[in-house]
């Protein structure tokens, strides 16, 4: 399911299999989050990226939280991580948390099922994908009709046409994507319409 968010704050996303629920990118509503998870036992966070519109909540829930080790210090910096220009005042630290690292292709076991990790730098160094069953959860990465911002601290607009030409030629044309924000769409139709990846596609 999917709680909205906006330009400043990402959307939420949780998955449920059977009594067990993932959080992904946790940044807003915690009463509806907490609605949402009510008889479910949360497992994990997946953190697409450590920009603080997608990770303000992160010290409310008691689970172990996943994210690419090259976005770790920037979580914890304001200077990088937007709370300083977004005026949002950041409350978790360090220690507060139980941060695992993911590796590009590993695969996360989620009840009898998994989740895997697309390691998509680009955004940011550490930005992350998340692909479970054909449902594709890309952060900044892509966008409907559009891509992440390269051009704050730790991003590469070389290391996005990378890691937009990997998930084109690995994933499945009918793969729903799943982003930050804005609206969901296809790997099918962004491949049409996106004139970003249409470009990267040609090269």
């Amino acid at each position: 399911m999917i709680i909205k968010g906006n330009d400043d704050l990402s959307h939420v996303y949780i998955i449920k299999r059977f009594d067990q629920a993932i959080l992904i990118d946790p940044s807003h509503s915690i009463d509806q989050i907490e609605h949402a998870l009510q008889g479910l036992k949360l497992n994990l966070i997946l953190l697409t990226h450590a920009h603080i519109d997608h990770t303000l909540l992160i010290d409310l829930f008691k689970v172990p939280i996943y994210m690419h080790k090259n976005d770790y210090e920037m979580l914890f910096n304001d200077e990088q991580n937007g709370s300083k220009e977004l005026k949002i005042r950041k409350k978790f630290q360090k220690e507060m948390l139980d941060i695992r690292f993911v590796d590009d292709m590993q695969t996360i076991v989620f009840a009898d099922e998994s989740v895997i990790v697309y390691h998509t730098p680009g955004h940011t160094k550490g930005s992350v994908c998340y692909l479970h069953r054909n449902m594709l959860y890309t952060g900044d990465t892509l966008f409907k009709e559009g891509v992440g911002r390269t051009d704050l601290v730790g991003g590469s607009t070389a290391l996005l046409n990378k890691s937009i030409k990997k998930l084109f030629s690995e994933l499945p044309q009918l793969t729903k994507i799943l982003p930050g924000h804005d609206e969901s769409s296809t790997m099918a139709y962004e491949k049409k319409h996106n004139e970003y990846v249409i470009k990267v596609l040609q090269r």
